[in-house]
């Protein structure tokens, strides 16, 4: 993690200016700041993503059209692409880095290396701000892959895009999870350091999951991960070890005390380590309209287990409806937008 990385806000955005506001994808989001239709995008170049079905494309968006697969070949494109989306609605599409002109590349100290600083903005959010290049903090400077391994998910909620998530799919072996691994390693990464993101589905279900994570760990790889935190606290304790971990509290189908107890597992694995030697934790409250008071009464028992709020990062986030696309859930109050974006 970047030494100058605020907690739960990975991602920085750069006025012409070079004056610079480090923000959450959903503080992003909630202000409409993700539209970038127009832009130079490092899809393909920066990142690649891998989808349910092991297709690979230069991003989750599909902008640009496939250009392999896990089990058989990967092109990779040489040049940044233009993106043709209206919006850019996937938090890992976020992290890749992009410039409204490829006049203002420069401004990406992060992913080219620049020595030159930009000025912090006096702002905490970016009402107001205009922005022209944007990347993540963190590893900017390494390539990133985007694996959504499976739809397979123990959960439905009624708000998850329907073609991500079922319960009938069959789970990856760990034979083809390695083999796409090592084409990937060998075709994009090529011996540099990678940044791999893991989603589903919900991807802690696959029996292969904690053995392929250690071997991208092994490898000298970055890891981060979703989950829905509903397998056994000491699951997740060994697997903070080598990964940074975020999970997503979904009130229609959790059980608020065994999450606590999970959530209470890994902050407690946290803080007898020192902190060293472990990812980093967030959990983000995927609050529906209406259940404000419930997602504050879980965040505050959250909060209440010892070391998380020191340790960890929270958020409490809408939902984007994904039966009507990109939006955001209508009903929230004017008191709920107050609550959603950084609560760390």
């Amino acid at each position: 993690m970047s030494s100058d990385m605020i907690p739960g806000r990975p991602l920085r955005a750069y006025t012409e200016d070079n004056v610079h506001l480090d923000m959450s994808t959903e503080t992003i989001v909630g202000h409409k700041k993700n539209y970038f239709k127009g832009w130079s995008c490092g899809a393909g170049v920066e990142n690649i993503y891998v989808d349910m079905d092991g297709k690979i494309f230069v991003a989750s968006c599909r902008v640009g059209g496939e250009i392999g697969h896990i089990d058989s070949h990967l092109n990779v494109p040489e040049n940044w692409i233009t993106c043709t989306r209206e919006v850019c609605s996937c938090g890992a599409d976020l992290f890749v880095p992009k410039v409204k002109s490829v006049d203002f590349k420069s401004l990406l100290q992060k992913t080219e290396l620049r020595d030159k600083t930009a000025k912090r903005a006096e702002a905490e959010t970016p009402e107001g701000m205009e922005f022209v290049a944007m990347e993540r903090v963190f590893d900017s400077h390494t390539p990133q892959v985007y694996w959504e391994i499976g739809r397979f998910c123990n959960y439905d909620c009624s708000y998850c895009w329907p073609f991500i998530h079922n319960k009938t799919d069959p789970h990856k072996t760990f034979k083809r999870l390695i083999n796409g691994t090592m084409m990937i390693e060998e075709k994009f990464i090529r011996g540099r350091k990678a940044h791999f993101v893991i989603s589903g589905g919900e991807p802690t279900l696959n029996p292969a999951l904690m053995d392929w994570v250690k071997f991208i760990y092994s490898l000298g790889h970055h890891v981060s991960m979703h989950s829905n935190g509903s397998r056994l606290p000491k699951y997740y304790r060994e697997l903070i070890h080598y990964t940074d971990f975020n999970l997503s509290v979904h009130f229609e189908f959790y059980k608020a005390d065994k999450l606590l107890k999970v959530i209470e597992a890994i902050t407690d694995e946290k803080a007898k380590n020192g902190n060293h030697g472990v990812g980093h934790f967030e959990v983000k409250l995927m609050m529906k309209p209406g259940t404000t008071l419930e997602a504050l009464e879980f965040e505050r028992k959250m909060k209440e287990i010892p070391h998380f709020t020191e340790l960890c990062t929270w958020a409490i986030v809408p939902i984007r409806d994904g039966n009507k696309g990109d939006l955001i859930a209508e009903g929230y109050t004017e008191s709920d937008f107050e609550l959603f974006g950084d609560r760390a």
